[in-house]
C-alpha cells in the first residue's frame, strides 16, 4: 500500500502549484468583486452628493429669482408713482401756460412762446430716427397746448376764461 508520506513527497510540488494557482485566481476574483461593490457604493454616494448639491443650487437660484422679482416689482411701483407725479406736474405746467396766455390776452400782451414740452407719457424714439427737438434726445416733442387743441393725452385742452367770456 502507498503511504501518505510517499504520496505527499511525489505530488506535493505539482499539486501545490495547482492549488496555489486556483487559490490565487479565486483571491483575484474575490478582490475584483469587492472592488466593484465598493465602486458601486462610491458611485451611489457621489450621486447622493450631486443630488444634494443640485438641490442647494436650485434653492439658491429660486431665492435669487424671488429677490430679482421683488426688486423689479418695487422698481415698477416706483415707476408708476413717478409717472403719476410727472403726469400731475405735466398737467400743472400746461395749466400754467394756459393761465399765462389768458392773462396775456386780457392785458393785450403778445403771447409768450414757451419751449416745446415732451409728450406725456413719453414715446421713446430710436436714436437713429431724426429728433423733433435736438435738445430732447430720444423723446418726441409735443406742441404747446392751445385752448381746444389736441393735447398729448388725446383730449382737447380746456377753454381759458378769456375764450369762455368772448
Amino acid at each position: 500500500m502507498i503511504s501518505i508520506a510517499d504520496l505527499w513527497a511525489t505530488w506535493s510540488g505539482p499539486a501545490g502549484a495547482i492549488v496555489g494557482g486556483v487559490a490565487g485566481w479565486a483571491g483575484t476574483v474575490l478582490k475584483a468583486r469587492m472592488q466593484a461593490q465598493r465602486n458601486r457604493l462610491d458611485a451611489g454616494q457621489q450621486a447622493l452628493q450631486l443630488v444634494d448639491q443640485s438641490h442647494r443650487q436650485q434653492a439658491y437660484l429660486a431665492a435669487a429669482y424671488e429677490r430679482a422679482l421683488a426688486n423689479e416689482m418695487s422698481a415698477r411701483a416706483r415707476e408708476v408713482m413717478t409717472a403719476d407725479m410727472l403726469q400731475d406736474m405735466h398737467v400743472e405746467a400746461i395749466g400754467a401756460r394756459l393761465r399765462c396766455h389768458d392773462l396775456e390776452m386780457r392785458f393785450s400782451l403778445p403771447q409768450t412762446q414757451f419751449p416745446l414740452m415732451p409728450a406725456f407719457p413719453w414715446r421713446m424714439v430710436p436714436e437713429s430716427a431724426p429728433s423733433a427737438a435736438p435738445d430732447m434726445t430720444g423723446v418726441e416733442a409735443a406742441s404747446t397746448a392751445q385752448p381746444g387743441a389736441e393735447t398729448p393725452t388725446d383730449q382737447t385742452a380746456p377753454p381759458t376764461a378769456a375764450a369762455a367770456g368772448s
